[in-house]
């Protein structure tokens, strides 16, 4: 059944960021920065299926981490993943899964004048749903940082277009 489903997977790890770009002497990812497990409302997931009783599954999320300097203030970096997973019965099938990914951060956020720091919102926004004019199944979805997700599919094919805040898009297609 092919429906746009919360996906309440967990994970109790945090990840650590890669070694970033440094500009004017300060590196934009931290290197020991280190990313929250994502929560439920922070990531979005459907299945199919395709030919050759082969299934699809698509998650994205985003999880948040942050960088304290000694003012107190803070600057929000957000991790966005989007994977889909085409995998087949077939014993010599190998799994094929395609991937992008980026960090985002915000401006630096001081505490008000009574100490309070709000944090970004982490939720996944289901912008639409439907049907399109050739008949295929269309989600459209943004994420916290402002990425947004267009996945369209139909019994033979699978396309999610990823259209990142920094003008940047990736095209994961299965088959």
């Amino acid at each position: 059944m092919k429906k746009l489903i919360a996906a309440a997977i967990v994970a109790a790890v945090t990840l650590p960021a890669p070694a970033g770009v440094k500009v004017g002497g300060s590196e934009f990812v931290p290197k020991d920065l280190i990313f929250a497990s994502a929560d439920s409302t922070s990531q979005a997931g459907a299945e199919g299926t395709l030919p050759n009783d082969c299934k699809w599954t698509f998650l994205a999320e985003t999880r948040i981490g942050r960088r304290e300097n000694a003012q107190r203030c803070v600057r929000f970096y957000f991790k966005t993943s989007v994977v889909l997973t085409q995998s087949c019965p077939a014993k010599e099938a190998t799994p094929v899964r395609r991937y992008a990914e980026r960090i985002t951060a915000t401006d630096e956020r001081c505490p008000d004048g009574s100490g309070r720091l709000n944090a970004p919102s982490a939720d996944t926004k289901v912008m639409s749903s439907g049907t399109t004019v050739d008949g295929r199944r269309q989600e459209i979805l943004r994420q916290a940082d402002g990425t947004r997700v267009n996945l369209s599919y139909d019994e033979k094919t699978v396309v999610a277009t990823v259209s990142f805040p920094d003008g940047t898009s990736d095209v994961l297609k299965l088959p």
